[in-house]
């Protein structure tokens, strides 16, 4: 297996962990601003990373330093294992250059 073909399994299973994550995290009671802006912010990361991985068209470029920064962004405001697969796959598309 290629270190592309890993980095975007990798991912994939990231951001999907990470979707699912925030999204069971949706259905508590208590629901303030914050939490609702840290779901969308988490959602939209978590789309990005999909996004960048399945590329209907390529409209977002699988790019190393965009897993790295996403995975950082995604373990600070969500998730924590989708958060370090992203990481993962980030380091491992460094390594690969």
């Amino acid at each position: 297996m290629r270190e592309e073909d890993l980095m975007r399994l990798l991912a994939g299973i990231g951001g999907a962990i990470t979707l699912i994550e925030t999204i069971i995290g949706f259905n508590e009671r208590n629901i303030d601003t914050s939490k609702v802006i840290s779901i969308v912010i988490s959602i939209i990361l978590s789309v990005i990373v999909l996004l960048s991985v399945i590329k209907p068209g390529n409209p977002v470029p699988m790019n190393w330093l965009l897993f790295v920064g996403l995975g950082i962004v995604i373990i600070i405001f969500s998730s924590l294992a989708g958060g370090i697969l992203i990481l993962v796959a980030g380091f491992i598309g460094y390594t690969e250059r």
